[in-house]
């Protein structure tokens, strides 16, 4: 009979744990871009290697309706990866893993060309 209030409060405080809400830590998610195709809108960006000591080994840093934006490139082919380059794209958001890097948003750049 000991255990009895011992187990109901043990219910409680799991009760209590499972329905408490955290507050959100994510920032402000930037401006959606149009959806990827032959008349979405075209972005510049630069692709630095500013943010390899946050885990971020290179990222885009582009100029979305106004806003600095940071994007992760989902497999973006190697000859464009060089710290520097200028390129000019269109985008989509991606839901991939983004790893230890949590400057920017993962994003996978199409229609991707470099700016002379």
């Amino acid at each position: 009979m000991k255990s009895a209030p011992l187990l109901l409060a043990g219910v409680l405080v799991f009760l209590c744990a499972c329905t408490c809400k955290k507050p959100s830590t994510e920032a402000a998610a930037p401006p959606t871009p149009a959806p990827a195709s032959s008349g979405a809108a075209r972005y510049t960006g630069v692709l630095t290697a500013a943010h390899a000591s946050h885990g971020c080994p290179y990222l885009v840093e582009a100029d979305v309706e106004g806003a600095k934006v940071l994007l992760i490139p989902i497999g973006l082919d190697e000859k464009y990866l060089k710290d520097g380059t200028k390129l000019t794209f269109t985008y989509r958001l991606s839901r991939a893993s983004s790893g230890e890097c949590h400057e920017g948003q993962p994003a996978i750049l199409e229609e991707v060309s470099v700016v002379p």
